[in-house]
């Protein structure tokens, strides 16, 4: 199935790990966990414990913010608070986020919610318990999940496309819980309501839509949901929403839109098992798996791995990292975020962690308009206008060309003859753009509630003056009236 194809992108060599190495294995704790309590999209979590305390697993470390935007953090063992500190986290854009030192106790006590039977809860209790189990978007965005669950959509996509090189933790996931994968697609289309569901996997994923299918055939869906099965091209970025979403339904989603704009919902097949496991099980999340791999690093490999694990105790379950390795990032080749160094924990929207021995050393040349930018640019972007755009610091021009369309895929650096940063600086354009909408909202906040107070005054004000208007009619009334009786009396006192 699917209706047609998405523009531009690119063919990418694969560089998955061996079936061997693919295999998930359980990551053993370290001696010290570092929790981030930014491991999402928004606000900071608000800390609840203090420094000495002994923590459960699964104990919540911090609140979701009461004003703003975001989500709780729990603890992924249990052991004893020893330090609160600041410190960088794997997320793009964002300040340093306040860590919770956990020395690991391993024979610690567990505090996980109460199990619920989803098929007779109600939704609105089944979305408050993936809201207080921090599950958030574990697919690279970190969107708090209940946010993205809380508006209806008939059609619900669960994406396991990993397009981009070395990265297959998602693929493993269906691979190895292809059962827990359709109970958690029956489990997200009854909260959001949809009679449709499609498992969107790619087509060199072989194992894992066997898998897939075989569970199917096992355990049949419900009959009043359809669910299908869709191997994608091998094509990057076949994985991205926008372009899933025209794959699977032929439909183009438009500039600014939502997805549950246009009847879908879109949901990463880990974030998907997460927010089951949080519902049946009562865990919050507090692992995932992560791919290692890269030229980088001495082996390749799945592992499930506690939050707040430091990068090098995962990279040294595949032997550590080459004496060469140059970089080490959060993420695959193409998307990852470049991380200070290899003391940065694990966050929930951790998919991969990759090292490589070279950067990108070439000296970046002029533009020479070729195009081929514009040929693979799956947003239908022109990014060589976007560059002169930018380059000569006209935002708003470079606005007027779909700046906030760009997907940050990556694919105009890989083509580019000039060798020109060109994603780098659509991220800089994009992130300033949003730094002065925000300002512009802020403003317009403060005049929408300076205008609001001015009105309720001016209200006030006309409202004390009618008041005493009518005191005074009042009074004058009743003085009116106790003359006239006096007047009365009087007159009527009088001899004749």
């Amino acid at each position: 199935m699917g209706l047609g194809h998405f523009f531009g992108g690119l063919v990418l060599p694969g560089l998955k790990p061996s079936p061997e190495a693919a295999r998930v294995r359980v990551l053993p704790l370290p001696s010290v966990l570092r929790v981030p309590l930014l491991q999402h999209a928004g606000l900071e979590a608000e800390c609840c414990v203090s420094v000495g305390q002994h923590v459960a697993r699964f104990q919540l470390l911090g609140h979701a913010p009461a004003q703003g935007f975001g989500a709780p953090v729990h603890a992924p063992a249990a052991g004893k608070v020893i330090a609160l500190e600041r410190g960088a986290v794997a997320l793009p854009g964002t300040p340093e986020a306040l860590h919770v030192l956990i020395r690991v106790d391993a024979q610690g006590p567990s505090q996980p919610m109460p199990p619920l039977n989803w098929r007779s809860t109600d939704t609105s209790l089944l979305l408050e318990r993936i809201r207080a189990a921090g599950v958030v978007g574990m697919g690279g965005a970190g969107f708090p999940t209940g946010g993205k669950l809380s508006r209806e959509a008939p059609l619900l996509i669960i994406n396991a496309a990993e397009c981009e090189p070395v990265v297959a933790a998602d693929e493993a996931l269906v691979r190895e819980h292809a059962n827990d994968v359709l109970e958690a697609a029956a489990l997200l289309s009854k909260i959001v309501g949809a009679s449709r569901v499609v498992l969107a996997l790619e087509q060199r994923m072989a194992p894992a839509l066997d898998a897939l299918r075989s569970a199917m055939q096992e355990r049949p869906p419900a009959a009043e949901l359809t669910v299908d099965v869709l191997a994608l091209p091998d094509r990057y970025p076949a994985g991205g929403e926008r372009q899933l979403i025209q794959y699977v339904t032929g439909q183009q989603l438009p500039e600014g839109s939502l997805p549950a704009d246009i009847g879908v919902a879109v949901q990463n097949v880990a974030t998907a098992v997460a927010a089951l496991r949080a519902v049946r099980d009562g865990r919050p999340l507090v692992s995932r798996i992560v791919t290692v791999g890269g030229d980088g690093a001495c082996g390749t490999g799945n592992f499930e791995v506690a939050i707040g694990t430091p990068a090098e105790h995962v990279g040294a379950a595949v032997g550590g990292w080459h004496s060469e390795a140059a970089c080490l990032l959060a993420g695959g080749p193409v998307m990852g975020v470049p991380l200070p160094d290899d003391g940065v924990a694990v966050g929930k929207s951790v998919i991969a962690l990759t090292a490589w021995r070279t950067l990108k050393q070439q000296e970046e040349l002029p533009c020479i308009r070729c195009g081929d930018c514009a040929t693979a640019c799956p947003a239908r972007l022109q990014p060589q206008l976007l560059h002169a755009a930018l380059e000569a610091k006209e935002p708003a021009r470079a606005l007027s060309l779909g700046l906030m369309a760009c997907i940050e895929c990556g694919c105009c650096d890989m083509v580019c003859p000039s060798q020109i940063s060109l994603t780098a600086q659509f991220h800089n354009g994009r992130s300033t753009e949003r730094v002065r909408q925000f300002e512009r909202d802020v403003a317009d906040a403060a005049r929408i509630r300076f205008e609001q107070r001015d009105a309720r005054l001016q209200r006030d004000a006309a409202e004390a003056n009618d008041a005493q208007a009518t005191r005074l009619k009042r009074n004058a009334g009743a003085a009116a009236a106790a003359l006239a009786k006096a007047r009365a009396k009087r007159d009527g006192a009088a001899p004749p």
